[in-house]
C-alpha cells in the first residue's frame, strides 16, 4: 500500500511540475510591473525552480525527516508489480479528484486576468 501512496504522491507533484512549467510558459508580465501578482509570480517561479524535475538525470534529494533504519532493507527489484485495470482506474480517479479543483480554480483566474486585459 505505501508503494501505492509513493506512486501517487510522484505523479501530484509532476502534476504540480506540469503545471508550473506551464505557468511559466505563459507571457511574462513587463518586468516594470509592481504588484502584488508579480510578487506572487516571483515567488511560484522561485518555488518551480527549486523542485526536482523528474525529466533531467539528476538523483531526487534525500528525505530530511526520515532516519535510516539500522537493518537495511534488500533493494526493490527492478521489476515493477503488475496492477490490473481497476487498481489504475482507481489510482487515476484520485488523482484527478485531487487535482481538478485546483486546475479549474487557476483556470479561472487565468481567464479573468485574460479578459480583464482584453476590457
Amino acid at each position: 500500500m505505501s508503494d501505492r501512496e509513493t506512486r501517487k504522491k510522484e505523479l501530484l507533484k509532476e502534476l504540480g511540475d506540469v503545471q508550473s512549467l506551464l505557468d511559466d510558459t505563459e507571457a511574462r508580465p513587463a518586468p516594470s510591473t509592481t504588484g502584488p501578482g508579480s510578487l506572487e509570480r516571483e515567488q511560484i517561479r522561485k518555488l518551480a525552480s527549486e523542485r526536482h524535475n523528474p525529466f533531467l538525470g539528476s538523483p531526487p534529494p534525500a528525505p530530511q525527516d526520515r532516519v535510516a533504519p539500522a537493518v537495511m532493507a534488500p533493494p526493490p527489484s527492478s521489476a515493477r508489480p503488475a496492477l490490473n485495470s481497476d487498481d489504475i482506474d482507481a489510482v487515476i480517479d484520485e488523482l484527478v479528484a485531487e487535482a481538478l479543483p485546483k486546475l479549474e480554480k487557476a483556470l479561472r483566474l487565468k481567464l479573468r486576468a485574460a479578459l480583464r486585459k482584453k476590457s
